[in-house]
């Protein structure tokens, strides 16, 4: 009995040593592996964790040091031109920019023929160009640029944009329709036209003299005549004469209502396009016969909507830098466009790029603005109104500014029907009507 139970002690010994042995193994086998794991998951977040900040790191580092430059041949070309202009981009680090993706912002009204956008990887101090023609098919101020640069890592994981600070502006000029011979405001030049209802005499054309009546100014006594016949005379001059023409052209947009539709006024609409083509032919017209010409507008000018500094940035979203790229500022409204009477070819130039910035604006009409600007109107220049609305409003505006004294004269813009016309108050004043181009040739031939 004593060696059995020996025997079956040792037997349980050794089974609860082999238990223990098989235990500790298993233990140790959990335990390198659960050592294994976690430094496997350090490997894998060490890496992670470079490749992110490489991500982060090469894009930013690719827009540093990137100079842009651009360059136009022409700032400035007539309706149906073309203008050359070119891009550069130039890597100015030691260390290259891969993956740079670049696309040029155009304004519509310009159609750019070449290349415009690009994908370049840029040495140390290596220069990328590009040249591009751009076409115009409208009238007005247009924006070149900015080109905006996408910057990307080897994965595509990380992006950051760049908006470069080189913008250039296109101004292109009105079409200008040639007169048939003869002058808008009489046979003669604007200058040599007396005028038919002037309280006003100019002293400068001594017309002869007359008797003395009581009223009549001490300082019109021509002393000379009077010691010669005896009795008091008084010098007689002829009433001013018109010296040009004041255009005052209607760009509200509640006078263009199909235009006035589109949030941003883009120019295309055939009332407003007529009506700055009338201006600008007239303008021409008159010029080249010597007179003077002014302008005075309720309408807008195109370069308010630009920001009057352009800084650029980097950004790293590309909807914030398509945004910045397009930002636009609203055209002011309570700010006439005006240009002061002149002559001449720098008068010219001035009348024609005004012209072509001139856009639809709210704010105030052509009758408030006329009532407004009434004691600084020339009363030497007949005041040509061009507008598609003859409404009542105008028709009265016009009739204070004739029973003043002044010469009027209204282009009546019609391309969407004849409209409501305030007959009675336009009674005495010519009222040209204009629905296409043949209308505008036709006024070198017409009679104020």
């Amino acid at each position: 009995m004593t060696a059995a139970g020996d025997l079956r002690g040792e037997i349980g010994g050794l089974r609860r040593r082999q238990v223990l042995l098989w235990t500790l193994a298993a233990g140790l086998i959990a335990l390198l592996v659960s050592l294994f794991s976690a430094g496997f998951f350090l490997y894998a977040a060490v890496v992670t964790a470079a490749v992110l900040g490489l991500a982060a790191l090469l894009p930013a580092a690719s827009l540093l040091g990137l100079e842009v430059k651009r360059s136009l041949a022409a700032e400035t070309i007539e309706l149906g031109e073309t203008v050359e202009s070119s891009l550069s981009l130039h890597n100015r680090k030691t260390l290259p920019a891969p993956w740079l993706f670049w696309r040029e912002a155009v304004d519509p009204g310009l159609d750019a023929e070449g290349i415009t956008c690009g994908f370049q990887t840029l040495a140390s101090e290596e220069t990328m160009r590009s040249a591009c023609t751009l076409h115009s098919t409208r009238r007005g101020l247009f924006r070149v640029g900015p080109a905006v640069i996408e910057a990307s890592d080897p994965f595509g994981l990380l992006k950051r944009f760049r908006v470069d600070s080189e913008v250039r502006f296109v101004t292109v000029l009105p079409r200008a329709v040639p007169l048939l011979q003869g002058w808008p405001l009489g046979r003669r030049p604007v200058h040599e036209t007396p005028r038919r209802r002037s309280p006003f005499e100019d002293p400068a054309r001594f017309l002869g003299v007359r008797d003395y009546r009581t009223g009549d100014s001490l300082r019109r006594i021509h002393w000379r005549a009077t010691a010669r016949s005896g009795t008091l005379q008084v010098k007689l001059f002829e009433p001013t004469v018109l010296q040009g023409a004041l255009l005052a052209v209607e760009m509200g947009k509640g006078a263009f209502p199909r235009a006035s539709l589109a949030p941003l006024d883009t120019g295309t609409d055939p009332g407003v396009e007529l009506a700055v083509t009338a201006a600008a032919s007239l303008a021409e017209f008159i010029l080249a016969g010597g007179q003077s010409v002014g302008l005075l507008s309720n309408g807008g000018d195109a370069a308010e909507r630009f920001p009057t500094d352009w800084t650029g940035g980097s950004f790293r979203r590309y909807e914030d830098a398509v945004a910045d790229a397009a930002a636009r500022r609203l055209v002011s409204a309570y700010r006439p466009l005006e240009v002061e009477p002149g002559r001449g070819a720098w008068q010219r130039d001035r009348l024609r790029s005004a012209l072509a910035r001139l856009t639809l604006a709210p704010g105030l009409t052509l009758p408030e603005l006329l009532a407004a600007e009434a004691t600084r109107l020339p009363r030497s220049h007949v005041l040509m109104v061009v507008t598609p609305d003859l409404g009542l409003a105008l028709g009265g505006a016009l009739d204070v500014l004739k029973r003043s004294g002044f010469e009027i004269a209204v282009v009546w813009i019609q391309t969407t029907g004849p409209g409501t016309v305030a007959a009675s108050l336009l009674e005495g004043i010519p009222v040209y009507t204009v629905a296409d181009e043949t209308d505008i040739e036709r006024l070198g031939a017409q009679t104020l």
